[in-house]
């Protein structure tokens, strides 16, 4: 016996993201791991303006909200408690103030209206296709904001409801002159609260409705992200404690293919020497004046002007101004 794993290779794609691409990042958790990847290989990316969302409706809604100049007022909130809350975005926009709550809801939609505007490829994560409608407004949320379950109505997104919100995404990006090639993902964290039943028939319609949009526009594309975990790596030690979301290993081996199909050999071997900068960075020392350590920072400041001049475009100006904080 030969092989004792299913490999789900590591797909082509028509293009390359390297340190001048720019990338957004739209979804479900697993595309804020992705994109704190690319980030901390220094290729400019936004991840969830409007937090973290998980059904293509929200993610649909954000894109029009952002592209549309459409900002929110106090009028769009509503009060929980204490708490100001956009039923549009995730708990972190959440305040106790109401105009401050607005007030970075629309600083953080201008931001991603900027960058949906430069980028050259749009990542969805989709993680499911069972949405809450509130029953008082009749709107279709982000987030239930633990308003009790009698205020919605739970229904699951038929393969052609998924199907015409995603279809629509492209054609919506090139009426606002956006270009970039659009990705596709269903997340692999697996919606266990909906029941094993219910997850697998979410996953199903979300997997169906990209591939159909995926097989009519050139681009949009589809990166195998929920495939490599469930098909791939298919064990419970690659997943984290809960058993539902995946481990700190099963995230790096899915980026080690996501490198694979996404990034040129300059772009790897950069990444790689990054690598080295960014685990200095989150060294901590026990004794800052030591001449070791002294030794060790002036070390990185001389590593960073060295990548610098090497790859004139890279920017790591936060991380010579971290290392120099602690120099005496």
């Amino acid at each position: 016996m030969e092989h004792f794993r299913t490999e789900v290779e590591a797909p082509e794609f028509p293009f390359f993201i390297d340190h001048e691409s720019r990338v957004v990042m739209l979804g479900s958790c697993f595309a804020e791991n992705v994109g704190d990847r690319l980030q901390q290989n220094k290729i400019e990316t936004l991840i969830n303006p409007f937090g973290i969302l998980f059904n293509p409706f929200s993610i649909m809604n954000a894109l029009e909200r952002m592209l549309n100049d459409r900002p929110y007022t106090k009028e769009d909130l509503i009060q929980v408690g204490e708490q100001w809350v956009s039923l549009d975005h995730h708990g972190s926009f959440n305040h106790s103030n109401a105009a401050t709550c607005v007030e970075g809801i629309n600083a953080s939609l201008t931001n991603g209206a900027e960058a949906l505007k430069k980028a050259d490829t749009l990542f969805i994560t989709l993680g499911s296709a069972w949405v809450y409608e509130h029953i008082a407004s009749g709107r279709t949320v982000a987030n239930c904001h633990k308003i009790p379950n009698k205020e919605f109505k739970k229904r699951l997104l038929s393969f052609q409801e998924v199907h015409l919100i995603l279809r629509h995404i492209p054609d919506f990006l090139r009426s606002k002159g956006i270009k970039a090639n659009v990705v596709f993902t269903v997340s692999p964290v697996r919606h266990w609260k909906d029941g094993a039943i219910e997850n697998q028939r979410s996953k199903a319609h979300l997997v169906a409705g990209a591939h159909a949009v995926v097989d009519e526009f050139d681009a949009c594309h589809y990166f195998p992200a929920y495939e490599l975990l469930m098909d791939d790596l298919r064990d419970y030690r690659f997943y984290g404690p809960d058993m539902l979301h995946p481990s700190p290993q099963a995230i790096d081996y899915i980026w080690q293919k996501f490198e694979t199909s996404f990034f040129s050999d300059e772009t790897r071997i950069m990444g790689n020497e990054l690598k080295a900068i960014m685990q200095a960075v989150q060294h901590r020392p026990m004794d800052p004046e030591s001449n070791s350590f002294q030794r060790f920072l002036k070390k990185q400041i001389d590593i960073i002007t060295a990548l610098e001049k090497k790859y004139p475009s890279l920017d790591l100006s936060k991380e010579r101004e971290h290392f120099k904080g602690y120099q005496f």
